[in-house]
C-alpha cells in the first residue's frame, strides 16, 4: 500500500508503507515527516497487521479525518483520503499509477511499426507455403522457424484473449492483462497501462512490476508517447542511452533507457489508452516480431477494456437507479432519512474489523445500501404506524425483504446482494423471517447488516420508539448476542464504535435529527445545552 500527497507542502511526493509501523508527524523522527505547522510532532502512525493498514491518531492536536469524517483509528483501503492539517493524503494500491514520471527530450532511437504488422506475418508466411516445393534446402529451415514462431504467437493470442474477454471489472482487467504480458514477454521489466480521461490526456492507470526488480518511479518517454498516439502505431525503442547521437540528451540518461516496447490500444478508430512495457538492464532485448504480437494482444485488450467500461457504465446506471427508488422509500418515511447510508457505514466498519478483504466490504457496503429497497412496496400508513401492528401488516413489513430481492433479481450484477437483502432480518437462533435460517447457515453478510440495522433503529428516532444513546444500544444488541445476533458480529461493531470516533462510547448521545450526523458534533451541542441550563 502507498500514500500519496495531494495537497499540502509535500504535494506529489509517494510514500510506501514498507514496515510494520510508519509514523507521521513534524518531527524528524518520523518515518513521514511532513512540514506541517497543523499537524502534532508525533500526530498518528499506520500499523500493518496481517495484511491489513491500520490508521491511528496519536492523540494529535488538530485531529485526523479520514473521508471527512474524524477518527482516532480505522482501517486503511485504496481509495481513502487522509486529512491531517493542510496535507491531504490518498490511499492507493502497490500498483497505482501516481509514481510516472514523463521525460521530455529529443526523439529517441525508435521504429515504428504498423498495427496490422502480425497479420502481415500471417499472410506472408500462407503466401511463401505455396511455393515452399520450389524453395531450396538450404531455406527451409528459416522458413520453419518463422512458422513455428507465428504459431507460438497465435496460440499465445488464443490464450489471452480467453484470459481477459471473460473478465468485467476494469481493474481486474488491467491487472490481468499486466500480468499476461509480463508472462509472455520474458524480458519486460514493468508494465504501465495508460487510458485516455475525459479531457482526452492519457494518464498512467495501472503499474505491474516483476517481484524482483527495485520499486522507483516509472519513467516514461513523452515523445514515444505521443508518436505511438499521433500516428497509431507501435513503438520499438532498443538502447537509445548508448546511442552516441543522443549522448547529450539528458532525458535519456535520466531513464536509463535500453529497451522499451509501446503499443496503442485501439478500438474503432479511437485509441483509449497505451500499452509501454521497458527492460532499463538488458539492451535490444525486443525485437520487431515481439511488437507485432505485443500489436495484437493491445488490439485484444482495448476490444475488452471498451467492454469493461460499457459494463461498468451499465452498472452505474443500475445502480444510480436503484438508488432513485431508495430515495423514493426513505421519502415516504421522513423517520428513516438516512437509515441506509448509515447503516452501510456500520456494516462496512463492521467487515473490515472481521478482516474482510477488500472487495467483500464494498459488496456488504453495497448490500446494506439497497437492502430497504423492497420496502417500496409497502404502505405509507403501516410504515408511519405508531401503535402495534396487526398480524396483516406485520407480515406486510417482512415481505419487504422478498420484494426487494424480486427488485433487485433481474439485475445480474448485483446478484451478490441477493442472500444478504433476503437474509438481513434472520435471527442467530433460528426465530427470523423469511426462512428461518439459524447460526451460520444465515449468510455472513446478512448477519453484520442485521446488527448494523438494528443499531440504526436503535439509535435513531422511529415512530415506534425513542433513540437510545450509542453505549445503550450497545449494551441492548450484547444482550442479544446468541439469540438474535452474531456474536462475532456485535463485538466487531462494538470494536468499530469504540475505535473509529474521537470520544469513549459511553460519552457518545445519540443524533437528535434523522440525517448522517456524526455523533461528536451531536456531543458537543448536548454539552453546550446543558452549560446553559
Amino acid at each position: 500500500m502507498k500514500l500519496y500527497c495531494v495537497e499540502g507542502p509535500d504535494k506529489d511526493t509517494l510514500w510506501d508503507l514498507t514496515g510494520a509501523r510508519t509514523v507521521i508527524g513534524r518531527d524528524s523522527v518520523c518515518d513521514i515527516m511532513i512540514d506541517d505547522a497543523k499537524l502534532s510532532r508525533i500526530h498518528a502512525e499506520i500499523i500493518v497487521e496481517g495484511g491489513i493498514s491500520i490508521f491511528h491518531d496519536k492523540k494529535s492536536m488538530n485531529g485526523s479525518f479520514i473521508n471527512d469524517n474524524r477518527v482516532t483509528r480505522q482501517i486503511l483501503v485504496p481509495g481513502d483520503e487522509i486529512r491531517i492539517g493542510d496535507t491531504k493524503i490518498q490511499v492507493r494500491e502497490d500498483h497505482a499509477a501516481a509514481d510516472v514520471k514523463f521525460q521530455d527530450g529529443k526523439p529517441i532511437v525508435t521504429s515504428a511499426i504498423p498495427l496490422d504488422k502480425l497479420s502481415d506475418q500471417i499472410e506472408e508466411v500462407v503466401s511463401s507455403s505455396r511455393t515452399i516445393a520450389d524453395k531450396l534446402p538450404k531455406t527451409m529451415p528459416k522458413e520453419l522457424a518463422t512458422t513455428e514462431r507465428l504459431l507460438k504467437n497465435l496460440e499465445t493470442i488464443y490464450d489471452v484473449g480467453n484470459s481477459i474477454n471473460s473478465i468485467q471489472t476494469l481493474d481486474e482487467l488491467l491487472d490481468q492483462i499486466a500480468e499476461k504480458l509480463l508472462s509472455v514477454f520474458a524480458d519486460v521489466q514493468r508494465v504501465c497501462i495508460l487510458l485516455k480521461d475525459k479531457g482526452d490526456e492519457f494518464e498512467p492507470k495501472y503499474i505491474k512490476s516483476r517481484s524482483d526488480i527495485p520499486a522507483d518511479s516509472f519513467k516514461i518517454s513523452r515523445s514515444i508517447l505521443k508518436k505511438s498516439v499521433k500516428d497509431e502505431v507501435c513503438i520499438l525503442a532498443n538502447d537509445a542511452a548508448q546511442d552516441e547521437r543522443f549522448s547529450g540528451a539528458e532525458s535519456i540518461m535520466t531513464m536509463n533507457l535500453r529497451s522499451v516496447m509501446c503499443a496503442p490500444l485501439v478500438y474503432q478508430g479511437e485509441v483509449l489508452g497505451l500499452i509501454y512495457l521497458d527492460n532499463r538492464e538488458k539492451p535490444n532485448c525486443f525485437d520487431e516480431n515481439d511488437v507485432a504480437l505485443l500489436s495484437a494482444l493491445a488490439n485484444q485488450s482495448a476490444v475488452a477494456i471498451d467492454n469493461s467500461r460499457l459494463y461498468e457504465d451499465l452498472q452505474k446506471a443500475y445502480h444510480e437507479a436503484i438508488l432513485a427508488l431508495l430515495n423514493t422509500v426513505e421519502a415516504k418515511d421522513p423517520y428513516t432519512r438516512g437509515h441506509s447510508q448509515r447503516t452501510s457505514r456500520y456494516a462496512f466498519g463492521i467487515a473490515q474489523e472481521m478482516g474482510l478483504n477488500e472487495e467483500e466490504c464494498k459488496k456488504i457496503k453495497t448490500a446494506a445500501e439497497l437492502h430497504d429497497i423492497g420496502k417500496i412496496g409497502v404502505r405509507e400508513r403501516i410504515i408511519d404506524k405508531e401503535s402495534a401492528l396487526s398480524t396483516m401488516e406485520f407480515h406486510s413489513i417482512q415481505a419487504h425483504v422478498l420484494t426487494g430481492e424480486n427488485i433487485l433479481k433481474p439485475i445480474e450484477y448485483l446478484s451478490f446482494v441477493l442472500p444478504v437483502v433476503r437474509g438481513h432480518h434472520e435471527q442467530y437462533a433460528g426465530t427470523g423471517y423469511p426462512d428461518g435460517l439459524k447460526g451460520e447457515k444465515i449468510p455472513l453478510g446478512a448477519r453484520i447488516l442485521g446488527v448494523a440495522d438494528a443499531f440504526d433503529a436503535m439509535t435513531t428516532q422511529r415512530p415506534y420508539n425513542k433513540p437510545l444513546p450509542f453505549k445503550e444500544a450497545m449494551k441492548k444488541l450484547k444482550a442479544l448476542k446468541g439469540k438474535q445476533f452474531d456474536p462475532d458480529v456485535v463485538d466487531a461493531l462494538d470494536k468499530f464504535i469504540k475505535q473509529s470516533y474521537s470520544v469513549t462510547p459511553q460519552d457518545i448521545e445519540m443524533p437528535s435529527t434523522h440525517t448522517d450526523l456524526d455523533p461528536r458534533a451531536e456531543k458537543k451541542s448536548t454539552a453546550k445545552e446543558t452549560k446553559k441550563k
